[in-house]
């Protein structure tokens, strides 16, 4: 009786281990995917902090590294080096999508102002005054902007505006002198005397100038071009970790409808991302600004405006100007695809069932 007693514990704890060890092994494979999501320290990238805040990546199934950038050029460069999978993007989404197959699947603001063109008090570009009656808020002549020296990055978003500018004027961007450096350095270097022009994409550096006496030439909205960011996909990524790209989206919309219903948490999370991510060229009346002038699109907005427009006028911005091939603005709109939205929308919805 003991004996069978004996065999039948025996049956059971084996039993047990079998069940222990698969239910390890179901762990393993319900283990988070890792997403590396690429940024720069800038308004666009804010929504990763509130997905960390509010633990959506928890409640989506995922886990973030998130990977820096100090421009758009050097991001696009590094997507194309496998370095990250998604993220938010400025002007170098073009170049991303063109030279390396990226997807752009959402466009990140709604309205946005900030990306300025910026002149010294003194300047003739300033006394030359306003001449353009389609855009009364650009300041400067034909005459004042030839042969100026610009501030500002190839390839992102203050080149564009530099482009679109001087065509303003009849002008191409060869007609004036474009000084390339990264974006956190051209108030430094305006600041110290170099250039006529300091085409700014950060509010914040844009604000210390225009505080300090400098005036207001330009702008993208000035310009009748605000800034719409996107928000890319690698071609790899896309076709294999689809479903990892609609949790990160699903997570992405609802931290924008945070950030979107209340000025003052979002006040909080855009200084809690720009101190994390390194940046000290603000100030609390800055931020302020910013969330005052701009808003996210979330899953309420994002599809009252076309996907990808904006990158589409600046693509032929640049095609029209001679600085890219027409084949860039095909590859464009080819891989807009906003199917990830569609289904991240969903995402949510069944979420908030549960």
């Amino acid at each position: 009786m003991k004996e069978l007693k004996k065999r039948i514990t025996a049956i059971i704890i084996m039993a047990l281990g079998i069940v222990a060890l698969g239910g390890c092994g179901s762990g393993k494979e319900k283990e988070k995917s890792l997403i590396r999501v690429g940024t720069m320290p800038y308004y666009l990238g804010v929504p990763i902090e509130v997905i960390q805040d509010k633990g959506l990546d928890e409640k989506y199934g995922f886990s973030m590294e998130v990977v820096d950038f100090p421009s758009g050029g050097s991001m696009s460069e590094a997507l194309g080096a496998g370095e990250w999978d998604i993220g938010p993007i400025g002007a170098g989404g073009m170049t991303a999508v063109s030279n390396y197959n990226a997807m752009l699947i959402a466009d990140v603001e709604y309205e946005m102002d900030g990306a300025w063109i910026i002149a010294r008090p003194d300047s003739d570009i300033v006394a030359a005054g306003s001449n353009l009656s389609d855009y009364p808020e650009v300041i400067g002549s034909t005459d004042t902007v030839k042969g100026k020296t610009v501030l500002g990055t190839v390839g992102n978003i203050s080149h564009y505006m530099a482009i679109d500018y001087v065509s303003k004027f009849g002008l191409s961007i060869e007609d004036v002198e474009f000084l390339n450096m990264e974006t956190s350095n051209v108030y430094t270097a305006f600041v110290s005397g170099q250039g006529d022009l300091a085409c700014i994409g950060s509010p914040s550096a844009g604000l210390k100038l225009l505080a300090e006496g400098y005036v207001l030439v330009g702008g993208l909205k000035q310009q009748g071009n605000p800034q719409q960011d996107c928000m890319i996909v690698s071609e790899e990524f896309y076709k294999e970790s689809y479903d990892e790209c609609v949790k990160f989206m699903a997570a992405w919309l609802e931290a924008c409808g945070y950030l979107n219903a209340d000025q003052t948490y979002e006040e909080e999370m855009v200084t809690k991302f720009y101190t994390d991510h390194g940046r000290t060229d603000f100030t609390e009346k800055d931020v302020a600004d910013e969330c005052g002038w701009n808003t996210y699109n979330d899953m309420d907005n994002i599809f009252e405006k076309e996907t990808g427009v904006w990158m589409k006028e600046l693509v032929k911005c640049y095609v029209g100007a001679g600085a890219m091939d027409e084949s860039v603005y095909q590859a464009l709109e080819t891989n807009i695809d906003t199917k990830v939205i569609t289904d991240a929308i969903q995402l949510i919805k069944e979420a908030q069932e549960k």
